[in-house]
């Protein structure tokens, strides 16, 4: 009589599990396509790090308050990214505030996507041709 009892243990064990295991591969709301409040993304499940991706298109606003940039891709899609004490700007003089006179030049944005914010490590403001 003891055979009820412990499939009863290893699918209680199996559920617990289940539930614990997904529970941080939950993402956040809010789309790819908008940034985090400035604030680094937490760390991928099993502590591995976020993968990097990159965009490239022109500048098209800056907000330094909510230290957010907005960029058009060559598809005509915005894509809204945000950047903060550690993310490098090169190509201008003054970091974020050099971007604000830089609407239309082109950018490439090395970034990591983390629960639908889009948070900038390197933002490069390429030279014209």
């Amino acid at each position: 009589m003891k055979t009820p009892k412990i499939v009863a243990t290893i699918a209680a064990v199996f559920l617990v599990t289940v539930c614990l295991t997904a529970s941080p591969l939950q993402q956040a709301p809010g789309g790819p396509e908008r940034g985090g409040g400035g604030q680094a993304p937490p760390a991928a499940p099993g502590g591995a790090a976020a993968q990097a991706k990159t965009a490239t298109g022109q500048l098209s606003k800056v907000d330094i308050d909510a230290k957010e940039i907005t960029i058009k891709g060559s598809d005509n899609k915005d894509f809204v990214f945000t950047w903060n004490d550690a993310t490098q700007i090169t190509g201008v003089d003054g970091g974020a505030q050099g971007l604000t006179g830089k609407s239309g030049d082109t950018l490439r944005v090395t970034y990591t996507e983390r629960g639908g914010a889009n948070l900038a490590s390197k933002i490069e403001v390429q030279e014209k041709k």
